[in-house]
């Protein structure tokens, strides 16, 4: 009777049951920006005077009396009632590698695991495959810019739900993988020659056979990437890319757009923007007065962004139903950015303390601005959501598999480790963590 009064006494007193899953459902495809480098939350979406950062960025209160960097972000300025604000998120690490790692794959860099484990995007797409129709002919999960030193792609999943990676540079070079008709007839021959030469290997019931099965399924979703059509939506016209900013980021938000619009088979879209990473001089103007750095990718991510939530609302699909309502967009970085100008250097160290992400499309409520940090927006003082505790990646990830109709709290059991595979692990850095839904962000 005394060890069973005193039992409760060697349970951890953070430790929530998981609570039940009821996956929101609506979205048939996810765009998330990759702020790769991490964004100065005080310089884009928590705007805050007072931090070092330029004048000429011109902060203004804006609609929802919102303050805004109206100098370097001037098109988002006259589209807040098209996404809403998270303020309220901070990050496990501080360190590029693991914050990348972390936001793809949804845990902790485990070396042990780190080829076990598939990404996001992996399992949207695996989650994703009863979906697909005989007349798909685009992958299920398509990164755009990633760089391969910090891809995580299928893990032990088949190569089938592996990201197709795309480069927008060179601009105006066509894809890889675009076929003239002329060559056709030479790679049919090519191709069923190949078939009849591991013919045996696939057929074979052994380890090996599966090998080239998984081979033989991974070729024939590249095969369907000969479709005229595809080499169509990769290539974007010149004044297209114009209008939506003239760079890497531009292009690859309109190849977004054409992917989401011709509905062939993709599921989830990862477009990594790169060079946030504003240790020195973030604030340096070149000598004709043409910003760089900071203005540079404010700017960037604003034309982009704003064109392609534009475009998505105006574009509907064969039923008349605009594109921006079966499309979760979701944009940041792996963590935030230092409330304090470093010295001379004129830049921000790394933070994961406060940050921000924004949300679009798929019932989110536009100009909705969830949390509040402090006067220089490095301190979360208010979560504005349910928990009384800050929103953390995982928070966001829980938030995009409901979104989908996927149970975040699933788990596949047979890996090659042994060791269960959890969507999303309750095992944080802090110790055992309930990680939910941002449902405040909808209407």
């Amino acid at each position: 009777m005394a060890g069973y009064s005193l039992l409760p006494m060697l349970q951890p007193t953070n430790v929530a049951a998981k609570e039940k899953s009821n996956p929101r459902g609506g979205v048939e495809i996810c765009i998330l920006i990759f702020l790769q480098g991490a964004p100065a939350q005080m310089d884009t979406f928590d705007a805050k005077e007072g931090t070092g950062t330029p004048e000429d960025f011109d902060f203004r209160t804006i609609k929802q009396g919102l303050l805004w960097p109206v100098g370097t972000m001037p098109e988002l300025s006259r589209r807040t009632d098209k996404f809403a604000i998270v303020r309220s998120m901070e990050f496990w690490d501080n360190e590029h590698g693991r914050g990348i790692y972390y936001l793809q794959a949804g845990r902790a860099f485990s070396p042990a695991r780190v080829k076990e484990v598939p990404s996001v995007g992996s399992v949207v797409a695996y989650e994703t495959l009863s979906q697909r129709k005989d007349s798909d002919f685009l992958p299920p999960f398509i990164s755009i810019d990633t760089d391969q030193d910090w891809q995580v792609g299928c893990g032990f999943l088949s190569p089938n739900y592996a990201p197709m990676n795309l480069n927008t540079w060179p601009a105006d070079v066509a894809p890889p993988f675009a076929m003239p008709e002329s060559e056709r007839d030479e790679f049919e021959i090519r191709r069923g020659f190949l078939n009849e030469l591991d013919r045996q290997w696939r057929e074979e019931a052994s380890h090996r056979g599966r090998i080239f099965g998984d081979i033989n399924e991974y070729y024939k979703s590249a095969y369907r990437l000969s479709n005229p059509r595809a080499s169509e939506l990769f290539s974007i016209p010149r004044d297209e890319q114009v209008r939506y900013g003239d760079c890497r980021m531009a292009k690859a938000c309109a190849m977004a757009r054409n992917i989401v619009e011709v509905d062939a088979g993709t599921k989830f879209i990862f477009i990594n923007h790169s060079s946030w990473d504003l240790h020195d001089w973030a604030y340096k103007k070149s000598p004709d007065g043409v910003g760089s750095y900071q203005y540079t990718m404010n700017r960037q991510l604003d034309v982009a962004l704003a064109n392609l939530l534009d475009d998505l609302e105006e574009k509907t699909d064969e039923n008349g139903r605009p594109l921006i309502d079966k499309t979760l967009v979701v944009c940041m970085g792996e963590f935030g950015r230092t409330p304090e100008v470093i010295g001379q250097r004129d830049g921000r160290d790394h933070y994961k303390h406060a940050g921000v992400a924004v949300f679009a499309g798929a019932g989110v409520q536009g100009g909705r601005i969830i949390g509040a940090t402090n006067e220089n927006a490095g301190k979360v003082i208010d979560p504005g959501w349910r928990h009384d505790r800050s929103i953390y990646p995982d928070d966001v990830l829980v938030t995009l598999y409901s979104a989908m109709g996927i149970d975040w709290t699933k788990k596949i059991t047979q890996t090659p480790s042994g060791r269960a595979f959890e969507y999303i692990e309750y095992i944080s850095p802090k110790g055992p963590m309930q990680f939910s839904e941002i449902k405040e962000l909808f209407a």
